[in-house]
């Protein structure tokens, strides 16, 4: 959980000095409020402001300190060039990610650990398109768009997915002995029609396990989203970035191209929390 204090303008005897942590010239600050702003005027019924309905204004608070990045995902489809292609989903974190890893602190190749409750339809190009927002240097919109004409399929290009992506995800046998049973697992879902087509990555997948160190955690189903990325080793450093938050491992809740890569599509709600890329903090 990630959360923090926002105090009303009309209580401070005097605004502080701004107080930004230098992130490539990103202010966090600004894009916090500018995107929770942009995000809550979309949810309202249409020619509705979000203040009148929920009564409160962003405005009337001083917004500092903030130290993440709202990844907001919203129903819709948004063409390049709109204004909106990098705003939501894993465009979103594409765009952050490559202003602020511009210069990392050394050579590395980047793998993207995630754990989550629930899968959409899935396939090796889908992961591929979502790993080339996630992971920095990993392949270009261009280099998708050339390999999506060749013969009518994805090529692969460097490394397999296999050494790119893990799936951390509970067994059956795991749910079947876990405290509850089957019963308590109704936050998983994975479909085992998507399971069973061809391309679906079954070989990304790791093991869940709940920790045996504390009684209430023996059997435990995690309802989490979350992902790391790292290097091959999985070691924490300045270059490290976390997401969490109700974004599932799905095409619907990220987002997919379409029309040759000129058309983002997304068709759920979501809203999570990128912890960046921060030097020596």
């Amino acid at each position: 959980m990630w959360f923090k204090d926002f105090p009303l303008k009309s209580t401070m005897k005097e605004t502080p000095k701004k107080k930004p942590i230098d992130l490539e010239g990103f202010d966090l600050d600004e894009d916090f409020k500018k995107t929770l702003k942009h995000y809550l005027q979309k949810m309202m019924p249409i020619k509705m402001d979000y203040s009148q309905f929920l009564d409160f204004n962003l405005d009337d608070y001083h917004i500092s300190g903030v130290d993440i990045i709202l990844v907001p995902s919203l129903p819709g489809r948004f063409r390049d060039g709109d204004g909106d292609f990098d705003k939501y989903g894993h465009r979103r974190i594409g765009a952050v990610v490559k202003k602020m890893l511009s210069k990392p602190t050394k050579p590395k190749k980047w793998v993207c650990t995630y754990q989550t409750s629930s899968m959409g339809s899935l396939s090796e190009k889908y992961i591929k398109e979502f790993l080339s927002s996630i992971l920095p240097n990993y392949i270009t919109l261009d280099q998708l768009k050339a390999e999506a004409k060749y013969k009518g399929g994805i090529t692969p290009s460097g490394d397999t997915l296999l050494k790119r992506l893990r799936i951390v995800y509970p067994t059956k046998d795991y749910v079947e002995s876990c405290t509850e049973g089957p019963a308590y697992a109704g936050c998983l879902l994975l479909n085992s029609e998507n399971f069973s087509k061809p391309g679906f990555p079954k070989n990304v997948f790791y093991q869940f396990q709940g920790p045996d160190n504390y009684i209430y955690h023996e059997g435990l189903i995690a309802h989490i989203k979350v992902f790391i990325v790292t290097d091959e080793s999985g070691e924490i450093d300045d270059d490290t970035f976390i997401f969490f938050g109700s974004h599932n491992l799905s095409p619907s809740a990220w987002g997919k191209y379409e029309k040759d890569y000129t058309q983002f599509a997304i068709g759920h709600s979501e809203l999570g929390i990128l912890v960046p890329p921060m030097k020596g903090i």
